[in-house]
């Protein structure tokens, strides 16, 4: 079996020895940094006392995390369209739908078909499977670099189970996933108990899960799955064709073959994920350890449990975009998810969500990841000139403008938003909008 032979592939043995090598560093360094262990040993076989340890979790190191929320309370009491106007996430909504329209003036011919449509949501699911977790990650405060390389950890499990087992489809999936929540245990535990920074113990992630995963790929591409496995990456008419219940003629048979299995999955584990994280106990514990992780900790909320299950969904939501990467393509090759965790990050700070935590919303990292998945598109459309010529911009220019955009989104809502600056350019402050407030004598 692969990954079974003596010693491992140099390409999968260095990303992994050097995420435990950083685990390992970072671990030991709270006891012989923090609590000065050598300098109280010297002072001990000296004979003198031993030098004071500080205290790094006082009041004045933990601060208030909360930010980006003035212009949400410029918004309390609005209705319809204008309480939309001051949500985080419209913007990104807007922008979604921009370049929607662009496409279609661009090219009407490719764009307002229902074929394209789907197979942009195609494109579009990865991407958003990564973000539906990471959004809880952040909304905690917390950051998670791994999401790449656990998709492709899974995927490689999954493979090699279809590959070289006579396990099925099902077994190898439920492994992949249960990889994949290992993996994000792994960080809940480092980050929540250890006590490391999310920054560090995710970055260690992201070496030996992308290492053990070529290990056992043996740095190869693997193929020849099941079909009933690539089903799941397939279009729904296929997979109820293969259940015997497909429809043959109608819109209905048009909808389902633009449709696919893996496009209704994301959508139903985001709605879910949309309801926990707004509507849920477990979502308002999150988004009050991101604002406030001290001020949720002296409100009786158990602040390492909320961050360890943040970690382990953000684990499982790519253990399934893993399996799904394995099903859509037909195959999985080493590379697979790279620089995904940056377009996932991309995705929920376009959606307005903070990196410092707080806040966050399933409709706006869904709107984050459909404006980087449409700018990819746009990139790679082939403009008709009017002379009859063909134009399209270089593939390298997609991570261009994505940077630009995430820039200019950040700017925007630090700038244009929470200071309110087109309202005092155009008279509409705060105070102008409120109605003076009565002043109350109390007599003695």
């Amino acid at each position: 079996m692969r990954g079974l032979t003596i010693g491992f592939p140099r390409t999968g043995a260095v990303p992994a020895f050097l995420g435990v090598v950083l685990v390992i560093a970072v671990l030991v360094e709270p006891w012989l940094v923090r609590r000065r262990i050598l300098a109280r040993l010297w002072a001990r076989l000296r004979g003198l006392p031993a030098p004071v340890i500080p205290d790094f979790g006082g009041v004045a190191i933990s601060g208030a995390q909360t930010r980006g929320t003035t212009a949400q309370a410029r918004g309390l009491g609005k209705r319809g369209i204008a309480a939309f106007f001051y949500r985080r996430d419209a913007a990104a909504v807007i922008l979604v739908v921009g370049l929607w329209l662009f496409g279609l003036w661009a090219r009407p011919d490719f764009w307002e078909g229902l074929d394209n449509s789907f197979s942009i949501l195609l494109a579009f699911s990865e991407i958003a499977l990564l973000a539906v977790g990471l959004t809880f990650v952040m909304a905690n405060g917390d950051i998670d670099l791994s999401v790449g390389s656990v998709l492709a950890l899974s995927g490689a499990t999954a493979a090699v189970i279809m590959e070289d087992t006579s396990l099925g489809p099902l077994a190898a999936s439920i492994i992949a996933i249960g990889v994949g929540v290992f993996a994000g245990a792994i960080n809940g535990w480092l980050t929540a108990y250890v006590g490391l920074p999310a920054f560090i113990a995710t970055l260690g992630t992201f070496y030996w899960a992308r290492g053990i995963a070529s290990s056992i790929v043996a740095g190869t591409q693997l193929n020849g799955f099941p079909e009933s496995f690539n089903l799941i990456g397939r279009s729904l008419f296929e997979l109820l064709f293969a259940l015997g219940i497909a429809p043959t003629h109608g819109l209905w048979l048009a909808v389902v073959e633009a449709v696919s299995v893996q496009t209704i999955f994301v959508l139903v584990v985001a709605a879910i994920a949309g309801v926990a994280l707004a509507y849920t106990r477990f979502g308002q514990k999150v988004l009050a350890v991101g604002g406030n992780e001290r001020a949720a900790s002296f409100a009786g909320v158990n602040t390492r449990r909320v961050r360890f299950t943040a970690l382990l969904i953000s684990g499982t939501c790519a253990a399934f975009a893993g399996v799904i990467y394995d099903a859509f393509y037909r195959s999985f090759i080493p590379t697979a998810g790279q620089l995904r965790e940056l377009d996932a990050i991309s995705s929920i700070i376009i959606g307005g969500g903070s990196i410092f935590g707080g806040y966050g919303t399933m409709i706006g990292s869904l709107a984050g990841a459909g404006v980087i998945t449409l700018i990819r598109q746009l990139l790679s459309l082939q403009i008709i000139l009017r002379s009859g010529s063909s134009f399209v911009l270089p593939q390298q220019w997609q991570n261009v403008f994505i940077g630009l955009i995430l820039i200019i989104a950040v700017i925007g809502d630090i700038w244009l938003r929470q200071n309110n600056i087109l309202g005092k350019r155009f008279g509409r402050t705060r105070t102008a909008e409120e109605p003076p407030r009565a002043v109350v004598e109390h007599k003695a």
